[in-house]
């Protein structure tokens, strides 16, 4: 749950050379449908809204509310709030160094105790190849707060690190079920490098390491398994051309599970994602081409009863072709838009490669 370290920097950096609106307020909605075959599809459609104020130099508040609605093929529709994610930020110069504080907590807005065929529902909305906009109404109360620092280190280079400990409330998965989930705590641990070159051009290496604690159901514990991930992104501004190559690798290693099985579990441990995009035009009337392709391993299925297995390959490979279109039609007031279209290369168990797509449109106001 912490940010990203060096964009901590960046966005000092970019804060200095012009003056930072008070509050950006941004609505928009987001389609999303995906189907293997006839009669196996799922969609979703989002309405996200991210509201940030800074309330004085380097003290900044944030708030994230979703209401979505899903439905697909032999599943129960299920629509309401997500969880709301409020944070809190102070970034402060000490030295040479940069030094950001951080709390993110989320509320506990979004439905649990579901009814079977709403959970299959749920389930299927988490899963990680559909990558919705939403994809858990709720989870349970968190509590994440955060250190980062960033320093520089030789000519237009600065290093990071970071640490940040989450902790989860319970909540109920069932309806029929008053036993309480309590997912694992978490340790996150990150570190990153970025180095400058030149005007807005630069290269960034992100790690992060993520250690759980256990989770408990129903007098019952089990280890959800560590995290590694990471990140490294290469862009480049031409002004009034621009382009970004992001690389992004994530493994979850096994953890211990008791013989019942768990309710919740990851879908895909192994996960990778190439992505390029290309902008054109000034800031302020901005079109962007993108594509790129997201591998998945192996499913891993909890044993609760629930076919999820059938809407997926046992390994999946995407392939993403898009765009994106940002206009400012009046100072403090951008109209952004964009669509992907997905494209799977391996078949789901007795059914067709994953085909899909995602459009969203919205406004962006800086106040």
């Amino acid at each position: 749950m912490t940010r990203s370290l060096l964009a901590v920097l960046l966005l000092a950096s970019a804060a200095g050379a012009a003056a930072q609106p008070a509050i950006t307020v941004d609505a928009s909605a987001v389609v999303q449908s995906y189907e293997t075959g006839p009669d196996r599809s799922v969609s979703e459609v989002a309405v996200p809204i991210l509201v940030v104020a800074e309330v004085m130099d380097g003290l900044s508040l944030s708030a994230r509310a979703v209401y979505a609605s899903v439905e697909g093929d032999g599943l129960s529709s299920l629509s309401g709030l997500g969880d709301t994610q409020l944070g809190v930020s102070y970034s402060r110069p000490v030295g040479a160094a940069l030094i950001d504080l951080s709390l993110l907590s989320s509320l506990p807005t979004g439905q649990t105790a579901l009814a079977d065929d709403e959970f299959a529902t749920a389930a299927a909305l988490a899963l990680d190849d559909f990558a919705f906009a939403l994809p858990s109404f709720g989870q349970g109360a968190t509590f994440a707060p955060a250190l980062a620092i960033a320093v520089p280190s030789g000519e237009n280079m600065a290093l990071g690190i970071g640490a940040a400990y989450a902790t989860h409330g319970g909540y109920t998965l069932f309806a029929a079920d008053s036993s309480t989930y309590s997912p694992a705590d978490e340790i996150i641990l990150t570190t990153g490098v970025d180095i400058g070159l030149g005007g807005l051009s630069s290269f960034a290496i992100e790690g992060s390491y993520v250690l759980y604690g256990d989770d408990d159901y129903a007098g019952q514990s089990f280890s959800p398994g560590d995290k590694i991930a990471g990140t490294m992104r290469l862009t480049l501004d031409g002004g009034a051309a621009r382009a970004q190559l992001l690389a992004r690798y994530r493994h979850v290693f096994d953890g211990v599970v008791p013989a019942s099985g768990r309710p919740v579990a990851y879908r895909r441990p192994q996960q990778a994602q190439l992505a390029l995009s290309l902008g054109f035009g000034p800031r302020t009337a901005e079109v962007a081409v993108t594509g790129g392709a997201r591998y998945y391993g192996t499913v891993s299925t909890p044993e609760n009863g629930i076919e999820l297995a059938s809407f997926l390959a046992e390994q999946q490979v995407l392939l993403d072709v898009g765009g994106t279109a940002a206009v400012e039609v009046s100072p403090g007031i951008t109209l952004h838009a964009g669509g992907t279209y997905t494209q799977g290369l391996l078949e789901a168990v007795g059914g067709q490669t994953l085909t899909g797509y995602r459009f969203s449109g919205g406004l962006r106001l800086a106040l």
